[in-house]
């Protein structure tokens, strides 16, 4: 099974980050709302390459993400005009009033979510495991057809996020 994965331009990312305070990693998690809404953009659309909007909700908003598709990549081409603030942005959404053009809402082509695979924002370092620790994690990457390395990042992001979750329980409770 093939898995669909995002692609963007970073020189459009800047840009839509100066515009609208969105990071088009942030906005790829529209596509990640099962209830998601997919148009075609009949302005933008040619025979060639059709242009979508994906309508999906991000955190406690509504983002809208202008993309398209092909040969199982979504490509994120910008203008993420956002409705309300999502909890994992550092900064709130710039509303514009621009009108999204020529519309119709189109039946939901896309792989459900549990079949993309996002892009994220990582950052490499060195770290000395234990070899018991990296045979496992190869032998169960190997069964489940993955890289171990990208199971170790996994565990690590649910334990940081369990963590970061019960302090911020704890800090209300105390506040």
């Amino acid at each position: 099974m093939t898995r669909v994965r995002f692609e963007w331009d970073p020189a459009k990312d800047l840009a839509n980050q100066a515009k609208h305070g969105v990071s088009f990693s942030d906005a790829q998690y529209a596509f990640d709302d099962a209830k998601r809404v997919i148009a075609e953009d009949l302005a933008h659309s040619t025979q060639s390459e059709r242009r979508y909007f994906c309508f999906g909700q991000v955190g406690g908003g509504v983002l809208t993400v202008r993309f398209t598709y092909r040969q199982d990549v979504i490509r994120i081409l910008g203008r993420g005009i956002g409705h309300g603030v999502c909890a994992s942005m550092k900064k709130p959404i710039k509303y514009t009033n621009e009108p999204l053009g020529n519309l119709q809402v189109v039946a939901d082509f896309l792989p459900p979510p549990g079949e993309l695979v996002f892009r994220e924002e990582t950052e490499k370092v060195t770290i000395a495991l234990s070899k018991r620790s990296v045979d496992f994690f190869k032998r169960e990457a190997r069964l489940h057809g993955t890289q171990y390395q990208r199971m170790i990042r996994a565990l690590l992001d649910r334990y940081a996020d369990a963590h970061a979750a019960g302090n911020k329980r704890s800090e209300r409770s105390r506040g």
